[in-house]
């Protein structure tokens, strides 16, 4: 049996019932997480533009846009959607492969729901599982990360949307062989879209193209169209194409539905790159801990390692100096100087007023953040790219203070509680004046989705 058919068969064949506990309620936070950063997201420049766009094209009404009061074809309305969650870069992010797979998922099973019509919660928390592991578990199969590959996360995506809403609309081992052949057809994102425009954007627009080829790839697939057939271990499948000169390793597939990489998920307490959550704790956490003040700190140097160190360290006039909101959330010394000035980082300081608060950018000035192999070979031999760091912190006075950090808050090391995924989504609905009744009624929602018999609820608290 081929790689492929061995782990399509594994998709058609696992259900609900096949979770674990432990999966499904990480998933459910990872709902309501994305659902609030997704509203947050809402009212965003970016969004707006690609709803005038897509509203121009006078599509069949079929899914919800998420709080535009729209309904669209629905593989335009996730292409938006995914956008929407993606936008602040405020969603979870898997930790050893820093992929982003729940504004990809969450959009496309909502949709692909709507477009079939009644569907169980169990069959969206299964859809969702699987097609969020596809997408990890597929990224784990290099060696190499986003700042190292030239291939952003996304380019997975593709894959794991199509399996998710292949799961929703129950296609067989045929057809989901058919959509992820034509998945593979349509597999994209890469980083230099980050280094041009500062990452948030770039990253956003790629998530929901990335999303809107998923859906399309089912559809087609389930009315029998079909490209690929040895779409991973074959000459010119996805590994050999893709990640020429960069080891990897399929067997690394093997233990898909034995293990769970998006139990290694970190929830952001941080509106920021992956890379900058855990230099922020570092930081705040010395700070907290020696009671110090901004004005009492002279210096404070990060240790990262290279993946780190390509995105949200350089270039440095970028990074000390952010010429948009997507640059300040891809930028350590942004972040961790306005934690700093703050005591505290949140969405209001990632404004086009706050990136240029001269007294904010004198704490980022106190930044520096070096490249340091040491950081790197062990970053690299305990899975943790994403996150360990070294925070020296040093004061006017002469003091000097100094820890190692590995993981972050919301990590599953220092995992974020449902109820602080609630409070955290909270906080992002009252920023655009979300109502607080039909946000707890969609919390109700999420929190007892195993029991519903039609998610289009969801979508409706969501329109």
């Amino acid at each position: 049996m081929s790689i492929e058919d061995e782990l399509v068969n594994k998709l058609v064949s696992t259900s609900y019932d096949d979770l674990p506990f432990e999966v499904v309620m990480s998933c459910k936070q990872n709902i309501i997480d994305t659902l609030g950063v997704a509203i947050a997201g809402s009212n965003t420049p970016l969004v707006k533009k690609l709803l005038r766009v897509v509203k121009q094209w006078n599509g069949k009404p079929q899914s919800t846009v998420f709080l535009q009061n729209s309904v669209i074809p629905a593989h335009d309305a996730v292409l938006i959607n995914s956008a929407m969650g993606r936008v602040l870069d405020f969603d979870s992010v898997q930790i050893s492969t820093a992929s982003h797979p729940y504004p990809t998922t969450i959009p496309v099973a909502l949709a692909t729901a709507e477009l079939r019509g009644k569907v169980s919660g169990k069959d969206f928390i299964s859809a969702v599982v699987l097609g969020s592991e596809v997408m990890c578990q597929m990224r784990a199969v290099p060696d190499y990360c986003s700042g190292l590959s030239g291939w952003e996360g996304v380019i997975c995506g593709v894959f794991g949307g199509a399996v998710t809403a292949g799961k929703i609309m129950n296609l067989g081992a045929k057809h989901m062989t058919n959509a992820l052949g034509l998945a593979y057809s349509q597999a994209a994102g890469n980083v230099q879209g980050i280094r041009d425009t500062g990452g948030g954007a770039a990253l956003s627009i790629q998530q929901g193209l990335s999303a809107r080829s998923a859906i399309l790839s089912a559809i087609l697939g389930k009315n029998g169209l079909q490209t690929s057939k040895r779409f991973l271990d074959a000459n010119a499948g996805f590994y050999e194409v893709y990640y020429r000169g960069i080891p990897y390793d399929l067997t690394r597939l093997h233990g898909f539905g034995q293990k769970y990489l998006t139990m290694n998920v970190a929830i952001k307490p941080y509106p920021c790159c992956g890379y900058a959550l855990c230099p922020i704790d570092n930081v705040l956490d010395i700070v907290q801990k020696n009671n110090l003040s901004s004005q009492e700190i002279d210096k404070i140097v990060l240790r990262v390692g290279q993946a780190a160190y390509n995105n949200v360290c350089q270039p440095r006039d970028i990074k000390y100096r952010p010429k948009t909101v997507g640059d300040a959330m891809f930028s350590i010394p942004y972040t961790i100087g306005s934690t700093v000035f703050r005591g505290d980082i949140f969405l209001e300081d990632f404004s086009s007023e706050a990136i240029k608060d001269a007294e904010r950018l004198k704490e980022v000035d106190k930044v520096e953040t070096l490249l340091d192999p040491e950081i790197e070979a062990e970053a690299s031999k305990l899975g943790l790219r994403l996150s360990l760091n070294i925070a020296e912190v040093s004061t006017k006075d002469g003091r000097n203070f100094s820890q190692k950090m590995l993981h972050a808050k919301g990590f599953p090391q220092k995992p974020m509680t449902f109820e602080d995924c609630v409070e955290k989504a909270r906080h992002c609905a009252r920023t655009v004046g979300f109502s607080e009744d039909r946000f707890n009624r969609l919390v109700e929602a999420v929190s007892k989705l195993e029991q519903l018999e039609d998610v289009r609820i969801i979508a409706k608290l969501m329109s």
